[in-house]
């Protein structure tokens, strides 16, 4: 029964997107990543008929696998684990019978709806999703202009990067000074 079972979950997990080839410059994702966000970005990114910067002209995907690919080997490892699970346990989880990939955008809305109140591991995993997406369109410039911001104020001022700077330290207040 558990063969017929995992047979079974092999054939409803393959996808029309496992045989389309990945974006120009992709690095550090797997194709199977590269689809996930590419699916990713269109559902949650609906810009299409407002004034915000098209997706055709945002590389949302190419940032992701800049990012990702800052991250130590370790780290990766169980980024890719969690995007594996969230994409193929649209399958058996909301009974879709498919990948995230290929539900419709309606679902897929719902989907990361489903999985934004689920419990912690799901939580965890439409929040990663939607922060490397969100995160990879607004870090573009294109994206500013529609929402009026000229940029960050660090440049526009000419303050200096202090890095990871320790905050100050703080002398412990007695309490006759609260009182």
């Amino acid at each position: 029964m558990a063969a017929l079972a995992g047979a079974g979950f092999a054939w409803l997990r393959r996808s029309s997107v496992d045989g389309l080839p990945v974006g120009e410059g992709i690095r550090h994702l797997t194709a199977a990543e590269y689809h996930l966000f590419q699916r990713a970005t269109a559902v949650l990114l609906p810009v299409q008929g407002t004034p915000l910067t098209p997706l055709s002209q945002v590389p949302v995907v190419q940032h992701i696998d800049h990012m990702i690919g800052l991250l130590p080997g370790h780290l990766r490892k169980q980024v890719g684990m969690g995007l594996t699970l969230f994409d193929n346990a649209a399958v058996v989880s909301g009974w879709h019978g498919r990948r995230f990939v290929d539900l419709k955008t309606a679902v897929a809305v719902q989907y990361f709806d489903d999985w934004s109140h689920g419990n912690t591991i799901q939580k965890a995993l439409a929040t990663l999703v939607k922060r490397f997406v969100y995160v990879a369109y607004w870090r573009d410039p294109a994206t500013w202009g529609p929402v009026e911001f000229d940029g960050p104020v660090s440049e526009k001022w000419g303050l200096a990067y202090l890095g990871n700077a320790p905050l100050p330290d703080q002398q412990p207040v007695s309490r006759e000074a609260v009182q």
